[in-house]
């Protein structure tokens, strides 16, 4: 046990971060993300059923998730991961809402905001 807190110690000693700022930041590629993001919450959002209580549930399959990632790549000119990215934050954003709507505490639909720092 003892061994293992040592190696744990030094791991967490030799990790750290820094900030580089870019030059020149790729705004083409941060739009088209943004633009992508917003077609994809209302697609998304078009598969939320409700049920006779009032329940919301997402049925949104993967043959489905296939088709619109296939569609948005006929477009997109940039790297497809960014791509399958947008698509898990948006599923994401849209089953954290469905939570909260459930229990009543979700006051408008959700949104995609832009909160990207440029340097």
């Amino acid at each position: 046990m003892k061994e293992y807190l040592e190696r744990v110690k030094v791991a967490e000693e030799a990790i750290k971060a820094y900030r580089i700022p870019i030059k020149d930041p790729p705004r083409d590629l941060i739009e088209a993300y943004f633009t992508v993001k917003k077609r994809l919450l209302r697609e998304v959002m078009r598969h939320v059923k409700y049920s006779r209580r009032g329940k919301a549930h997402l049925h949104f399959k993967a043959g489905e998730r296939r088709k619109l990632r296939n569609e948005l790549l006929r477009d997109w000119k940039y790297s497809k991961h960014y791509i399958d990215s947008a698509i898990n934050s948006v599923i994401g954003l849209v089953k954290g809402w469905i939570k909260l709507y459930n229990k009543g505490r979700a006051k408008t639909e959700p949104r995609v905001n832009r909160k990207v720092r440029l340097y």
